[in-house]
């Protein structure tokens, strides 16, 4: 089994300037953007990462495991799968993942799932590996439907629009701290035909964004 991948700081590349915040800002906004227009949050996430060279071009993210992890799917968020007022013990499966490469933590995603709505070999291949989701479910050509969406940070405070701005640029700027996750999206699968077979927590870090700013002029 693969060894755990440990969250890491960024390094330093981000300034705690004006003009790097709203960079940020603007970044975090497109990636969400791709995120909820597509259906596959693993592929999307891949396209970014070799578009700012973060990974190789031929490179894909690894799923790690987090084997044996229980957790009972919030009352408001099962209801959206449609399941049986008096399901069976196994009505409802979780698995928890990490998406990582080149040692970095991408994104970590929580997922129940209703393995009577998926054939036998994507349940085994889910509960046996550490194969991304979406990977697995592929053939289904599943849809995603967003129910919420979370901002845990902001790059930019809360009306900053309204107060004087620093310049744009300050030679010397201290490194901008960033928190270990950045923002966090609840989604409901259906496939093809539209039944509903798997909710996702996914819950995004900052390394996507360890490509740094351009250099300055």
């Amino acid at each position: 089994m693969p060894s755990r991948t440990a969250a890491a700081p960024l390094p330093p590349l981000w300034r705690n300037s004006f003009l790097h915040r709203l960079m940020l800002a603007t970044l975090i906004s497109q990636m969400e953007n791709r995120l909820l227009a597509e259906s596959s949050a693993t592929r999307t996430l891949e396209n970014w990462l070799h578009e700012h060279r973060l990974l190789d071009p031929h490179q894909t993210l690894r799923a790690e495991r987090d084997v044996g992890a229980q957790r009972p799917c919030p009352p408001d968020l099962a209801a959206a799968l449609d399941i049986p007022a008096h399901p069976g013990a196994n009505a409802l499966r979780y698995r928890k993942i990490r998406l990582v490469g080149h040692g970095h933590i991408y994104s970590e995603a929580e997922n129940w799932f209703v393995p009577q709505r998926l054939t036998k070999n994507m349940t085994d291949t889910l509960e046996q590996t550490d194969t991304p989701f979406g990977r697995v479910v592929s053939p289904l050509r599943f849809t995603r439907q967003l129910i919420r969406r979370e901002a845990l940070w902001s790059p930019l405070p809360d009306l900053w629009e309204t107060h004087p701005q620093p310049p744009s640029y300050k030679e010397g700027a201290e490194p901008l701290a960033l928190p270990p996750h950045l923002f966090r999206h609840i989604a409901l699968l259906r496939t093809h035909a539209g039944a509903p077979f798997s909710l996702v927590v996914e819950t995004y870090t900052p390394q996507a964004f360890a490509f740094g700013p351009p250099p300055q002029p």
